[in-house]
């Protein structure tokens, strides 16, 4: 880590950021208007801060010792004549010499220059380029030598006229002819007013005006070039940015990425200002350290010369845009990767099996200038995930992409609706997941002294009610022991690693794991261990203050009674898991996440069968051979694809696939003949392709196809049916939802469109903003740990409607008692003619949940993290989606943790659990 400069040196460098540069050219304009009177009254003030910044440019210009160019003595000998000029100067000389000063003090002007020194420099080596002081000698000689020719004509022919504006005297000079040529040539308003003038007159005026007009073109379009060459210049100097986030890669494809980050930056603005709350408990020491984020500054680095199109629409002013390889320092340089707080790598899609070396190689040199940076690295292949590990060490995160997309299809398909919910919590439009960490001895200190002694234990349970007091549902905490402290560092990210992630505190840890063995059991959770809080919410900011409350030793709300409890606990009871009936899928097409959703498939649906049609297109980005190889694939002699025969593939679990291959482009229609073979389908997957030239219109046109097919019923089906469609734009499919309308296929097929694109660029964005975020996704769409389950209500009868209203933090309470922390709520929306009452939909100025319309035609709402004071009414809650582990909620009269009477497990007690 580089030493830390002087304190001289730092204020020195002050002087080159943007408000110090405004606020001491608006003193210079200031000192030089002629206003009477003013200099004399702010001439001490403009001697001591001139002073200052005399003092300072001088420290700069001794630092930068042998590399101070001849310009930087120049200007450094500019400041000291402006600030001579400031000296009362004139009662000193004499009153000839004191008719100098006004220029002395005008020279004041001249520095200005220094803050556009850059783009000065830029213009003088553009403008003194062989080819440029060739285009201009042209046209000066071009422009005087025909002013001197038709001064020349005029003479000879002596015609009088009026040449100089004073009427037509013969006195007229050769001098004032070629003037009045020039005149002519400069600008066509000099054109004679009339042909009242002697013709010879005329005519030249008129040839001369024409001439002129090609000749200010061509002068136009040799500025405009200058103007070219001066922006094209000023994207090869580096971004003076300090704590920015960097993007490598194919940045043109990445709209979708920078966009989320502007969007997510922009929902942060309010932490962008330290809050005088904060900043007063701080001074009375009764909360931690007020902190100031940055504003949303973004380098972009690719490999084109011009910038992305989407950079141009507002909101994107604080991104910049170099060109230039990823794996050369210099081009590293131009986006400031030294001082970059966190980085992107990209992988180009267009690279094949070379992704992941490309994306290893730009993550080397970007570790050769940043090597304290946190780096997000998409990778393509799961096997190479460790290898990227190693080559960017501590501080480096590979994104297995296609993996984690393989297990979120996977989840649609076993939680049906859960796209709705995703709508809201993977995006920037409704609450997400965020983490804060406790930083410093003190911070970890002050949160350890809470709890019961002597084992200073939290109540989980306590702690979640405080917390969505404030509008946060708490899902976990971060622990860490002794040694594991986090610490704040000026200019980098908070780290997590060496802390151990404890998602739903409410259950026990696997025996055996981190978390267990630094204490945590459930309900409990050890103070002193306590290192960082995991919660849902619309931004940071609520999440932020719930942590400060808990390092001023408040935020454990008691449980207080309510009218509802007894309510909630009843209605809880009811509800049930809902259970996947999924026994026979068809995949339709290949993407780079299927066999993740292959193997997530196995490992979740014990004997499923699976049925895969693969199309021979598209070898010019992965061959066949090798997409049937990254399924497990052997192919026949002579290499021969499996064709309409099919191939068995064994599954874990008991289950099994068939792949079958087609050459031609009727994909769909093979598939149906494939289908047709076997038991009815419970789902069709129906994969976006890569390759073609619109990825979304095949898809289309295979759902066509394949409600085609239902509708005349050459495909026999079990009476319910999961469509599930991978788009790159949603938008762009929504019209074959009524293709599979029940009164086309006869039966209610329910269909889910998802964007993956959509999904991976937020993941990513999302993974490089909070701290630990990667590791909890993966916990929650792999296998083992927490889940995110659908529990359904029972639907209610003719009398339920009547039924009474429950609020969010009742729900949860409730559910505390089945090891599930409730996240969000799916509830039907009110029909015009229904009853009055508490209505579940958002109200005006209030964030509204993504919808659906269900299989029956009933539009449903979902309501992530709503607030407290809302209530929805029982009958018309559909489904809640929690975190829980799915194996205990199927359990049948399972044992539960014994509660005290605040409903929390009881402390110090040892009592039965629900364990892994």
């Amino acid at each position: 880590m580089a030493p830390r400069l002087p304190l001289l040196h730092r204020l020195a460098g002050g002087l080159e950021t943007r408000p110090v540069k405004a606020a001491i050219s608006l003193l210079i304009l200031v000192s030089v208007l002629p206003i009477q009177g003013l200099d004399e009254q702010l001439r001490p003030y403009f001697l001591a801060i001139f002073g200052v910044e005399l003092l300072f440019r001088a420290v700069l210009l001794h630092q930068r010792g042998d590399g101070r160019s001849r310009l930087d003595v120049l200007l450094f000998a500019f400041d000291i004549i402006a600030w001579v000029s400031f000296l009362p100067l004139e009662r000193i000389l004499d009153a000839h010499a004191a008719h100098a000063l006004p220029m002395l003090r005008l020279s004041r002007l001249f520095l200005l220059l220094r803050f556009t020194r850059e783009i000065a420099i830029d213009l003088y080596a553009i403008m003194t380029r062989r080819e440029l002081l060739e285009q201009f000698g042209l046209v000066t000689l071009a422009v005087w030598g025909l002013a001197f020719g038709a001064s020349v004509l005029l003479s000879h022919l002596a015609i009088t006229h009026d040449f100089d504006g004073r009427g037509p005297t013969p006195d007229t000079t050769f001098i004032d002819r070629i003037w009045w040529s020039f005149r002519q040539i400069e600008s066509a308003d000099n054109l004679v007013e009339n042909l009242r003038v002697h013709p010879v007159v005329a005519v030249v005026s008129l040839g001369l005006t024409m001439v002129g007009v090609f000749i200010t073109s061509f002068i136009i379009g040799i500025g405009a070039n200058v103007v070219d060459q001066v922006v094209r210049a000023a994207r090869r100097r580096p971004v003076r940015y300090a704590g920015h986030a960097l993007v490598i890669g194919p940045v043109h494809e990445a709209e979708m990425l920078v966009q989320e980050f502007v969007r997510l930056y922009e929902r942060h603005r309010a932490l962008r200002s330290i809050r005088l709350t904060e900043l007063w408990q701080w001074l009375i020491r009764r909360g931690p350290p007020p902190t100031r984020h940055a504003l949303p500054r973004m380098a972009l680095l690719g490999t084109e010369d011009d910038p992305p199109a989407y950079l141009y629409a507002p909101g994107m002013r604080w991104v910049s845009y170099r060109q230039g390889d990823s794996a050369q320092p210099e081009a590293l340089e131009l986006v400031g990767a030294a001082e970059a707080k966190r980085a992107l790598i990209l992988a180009r899609p267009d690279a094949g099996p070379d992704a992941d070396a490309l994306t290893a190689m730009a993550l080397s040199s970007f570790r050769a200038q940043n090597p304290h940076g946190h780096v997000f690295v998409e990778v393509q292949e799961s096997k190479n995930r460790d290898l990227i590990q190693e080559v960017g060490g501590p501080g480096t995160h590979p994104l297995d992409m296609q993996r984690f997309l393989g297990f979120f299809l996977c989840q649609h398909l076993l939680t049906p609706g859960v796209e709705s919910l995703y709508t809201d919590l993977m995006t920037a439009d409704g609450s997400e997941f965020y983490t804060h960490i406790f930083l410093g001895e003190e911070a970890v200190g002050a949160v350890g002294k809470l709890g019961k002694a002597p084992e200073h234990e939290l109540s989980f349970s306590d702690m979640a009610r405080a917390a969505y007091e404030k509008q946060v549902i708490l899902a976990g905490v971060f622990l860490g022991n002794e040694a594991a402290v986090p610490q704040r560092e000026e200019g980098k990210l908070v780290s997590v690693e060496g802390l151990e992630p404890w998602l739903n505190p409410l259950l026990d840890p696997p025996e055996g794991s981190p978390a267990w063995a630094l204490g945590a059991r459930a309900g409990r959770v050890p103070a002193q261990r306590l290192r960082g809080l995991i919660g849902v919410s619309a931004t940071y900011a609520p999440l932020l203050d719930y942590g400060r409350e808990l390092y001023r030793g408040r935020g454990i709300g008691r449980a207080a009674a309510s009218d509802g409890a007894t309510a909630a606990h009843e209605w809880a009871a009811k509800l049930s898991l809902h259970l996947s009936e999924i026994e026979r899928v068809l995949i339709i097409g290949y993407s780079a996440a299927l066999p993740s959703l292959l193997q997530a498939l196995a490992r979740f649906v014990p004997g499923i069968e699976v049925t895969l049609v693969l199309g021979e297109r598209g070898d010019e980005r992965m061959p066949l051979p090798d997409r049937l190889a990254s399924l497990g694939v052997t192919p026949g002699p002579g290499g021969a694809p499996p064709g309409s025969d099919g191939a068995m593939l064994s599954l874990p679990r008991g289950g099994s696939a068939t792949v079958y291959t087609q050459h031609g482009h009727d994909l769909a229609s093979l598939a149906v003949r494939c289908a047709a073979r076997g038991a009815p389908l419970s789902a069709a997957v129906f994969l976006s392709e890569p390759e073609g030239l619109d990825r979304d219109a095949r898809t289309a046109m295979r759902v066509i196809r394949f409600a085609r097919a239902l509708a005349s019923r050459e495909l026999a089906h079990g009476g319910t049916l999961h469509v599930l469609a991978e788009f790159s734009s949603v938008a762009k499919g929504e019209h074959v939802r009524s293709l599979l309308a029940p009164d086309k296929c006869g039966f209610a097929v329910r269909v889910s469109l998802v964007s993956t694109e959509r999904i991976k660029n937020y993941f990513m964005v999302h993974s490089a903003f909070v701290p630990g975020v990667t590791a909890l996704y993966d916990e929650l769409l792999g296998e083992g740990g927490q889940d995110l389950v659908r529990i359904e209500a029972p639907p209610p009868d003719g009398a339920g409607r009547a039924g009474g209203e429950l609020r969010f933090d009742e729900i949860r309470t409730a559910l505390e008692s089945r090891g599930a922390i409730p996240i969000a709520l799916e509830v039907e929306e009110p029909k015009e003619d229904q009853p009055g009452g508490a209505s579940p939909v958002a109200q005006r100025g209030e964030p509204r949940g993504a919808s659906h319309v269900t299989q029956q035609g009933e539009r449903r709402v979902v309501h992530l993290n709503p607030p407290p004071e809302k209530a929805f009414k029982t009958a018309l809650i559909r489904v809640v989606y929690a975190l829980a582990r799915r194996q205990d909620l199927v359990i049948q009269g399972a044992q539960r943790p014994s509660r005290g009477d605040a409903g929390e497990a009881a402390l110090g007690e040892e009592s039965a659990r629900i364990s892994a």
